[in-house]
């Protein structure tokens, strides 16, 4: 009998010292504030997913040229995939950007550039409007103070709506500036930043286990009196291309023909 209750007594008292191993492993995390949101959010990233879009829409029509890009790697180099879309015809092209050049996919064969010389924009500037993104990295007392947090378990979800100018046209021009695909759509794209009118602007990042999960912005003008222009930015995928490179058969590329090649050719 004796014996019987001393094994009941260890067992009830391992019980008991396992309940306790068990509690002390799901300890909850410490809930954050606004203000470690965003110090969490303002850690940026290596590598991830970003899609960079400006959108032209009246009653009847929209044009779009957007450009879905991966990112990474030791020296950032990105995998851009370009689409421009217009009167419900849609055109792609594939292109790698590393510091040197720019490689487009010519169907068979590849083909370098330099890029500013091809579209208007740089690597740095490239670099500026995805890896250095203020709004991430360095986001405004404005928009700090905009920003509503809201909560669930470890998932933080960052909102905000702005009507400063000034902050909209900060946030908009990176991405005007390095969507173009050409120098020629490029220049359209300084006119309708010269002409448009900034109306409004939406900002979301999500912040997960600690880490950026995604972030989103959208602002919205107007162009005369008929014309929307929407400019967008969202990312995600973060952590995932941290060892992109561009593949050995595409630096091999030959030398993209220009205008003026083909005239001395004549």
């Amino acid at each position: 009998m004796k014996l019987k209750k001393t094994i009941i007594g260890i067992a009830l008292a391992a019980v008991f010292l396992l309940s306790g191993c068990s509690q002390k492993e799901k300890k909850a995390d410490p809930v954050l504030n606004k203000t470690q949101v965003v110090q969490k959010m303002k850690k940026g990233f290596k590598s991830g997913q970003v899609i960079q879009s400006v959108t032209l829409g009246t009653d009847t029509s929209n044009q779009a040229a957007i450009a879905n890009t991966t990112f990474g790697g030791d020296s950032t180099v990105y995998h851009i995939t370009n689409q421009t879309s217009s009167k419900g015809k849609t055109r792609s092209s594939e292109e790698w950007v590393n510091m040197n050049n720019v490689y487009i996919n010519g169907r068979d064969t590849w083909y370098k550039a330099d890029l500013e010389k091809l579209t208007g924009h740089s690597y740095a500037d490239l670099t500026d409007a995805i890896m250095n993104n203020h709004l991430i990295t360095n986001p405004s007392a404005e928009l700090i103070k905009a920003y509503k947090l809201k909560r669930n378990k470890n998932t933080y979800t960052l909102t905000a709506k702005i009507s400063d100018k000034a902050l909209m046209k900060k946030a908009a021009t990176p991405i005007f500036d390095t969507t173009p695909q050409s120098t020629g759509q490029a220049k359209v794209f300084k006119q309708i930043q010269k002409l448009g009118k900034y109306k409004s602007m939406t900002v979301k990042a999500v912040v997960k286990n600690n880490k950026l999960a995604t972030f989103n912005v959208f602002v919205n003008m107007k162009l005369g009196k008929m014309m929307t222009v929407k400019v967008g930015q969202s990312y995600g995928n973060f952590g995932s291309h941290d060892f992109l490179k561009v593949p050995t058969n595409t630096t091999n590329a030959k030398n993209l023909p220009t205008t003026d090649n083909n005239k001395k050719k004549k």
